[in-house]
């Protein structure tokens, strides 16, 4: 690919290689079938595993009518213990953030209280909502905006995040 070195093509297969794992893709089975031949050729160790589940951490479901879900609900349930919120009495949130709420400095707010390591949750946050979950990139783009200096309202913010995303755990993205 032009655009990603990771990426190639052959014909109508597109093979996309993450370090040690990979995905053939294609409408045709025979094309697959010809490249893992060629690989195994080549004398590459590759191993089949048949019909893709799962890709670097994405749940991915192939539906009856066509259509696929990705989802990472193991990757929130890694949010949820890292914010302190993976019991079952935490009250869930209906948005991913507070509508009646900007996000800004708050230099007079009190520090953030470090319950949870916060650039790290938002690592993860931006790694879900790149990949899967779209719905809370803009409240995790707020909240990274003040990592280098978190008040207790951002941390408010990020916890708020993991309220709705502990309601909201199988829901991902429809292709």
């Amino acid at each position: 690919s032009k655009v990603d070195e990771c990426v190639f093509y052959r014909g109508k297969t597109i093979y996309v290689l993450y370090t040690d794992d990979s995905i053939l893709a294609s409408p045709d089975q025979s094309e697959i079938d010809q490249v893992i031949k060629d690989l195994k050729a080549a004398h590459l160790d590759i191993t089949v595993e048949g019909d893709l589940q799962d890709f670097l951490g994405v749940n991915i479901d192939k539906r009856k009518d066509g259509s696929i879900h990705l989802s990472q609900p193991h990757l929130i349930d890694q949010i949820l213990k890292d914010l302190r919120l993976d019991n079952d009495n935490v009250k869930t949130k209906d948005t991913p953030a507070a509508s009646s709420k900007i996000l800004c400095r708050h230099s007079k707010s009190e520090n953030f209280d470090n319950s949870f390591h916060y650039r790290s949750v938002i690592g993860k946050l931006n790694y879900l909502d790149k990949c899967s979950r779209s719905d809370i990139s803009y409240a995790t783009h707020q909240c990274a905006r003040f990592s280098s200096c978190p008040k207790k309202e951002h941390g408010d913010a990020v916890r708020w995040i993991g309220r709705y995303l502990k309601g909201t755990r199988n829901m991902g993205t429809i292709l």
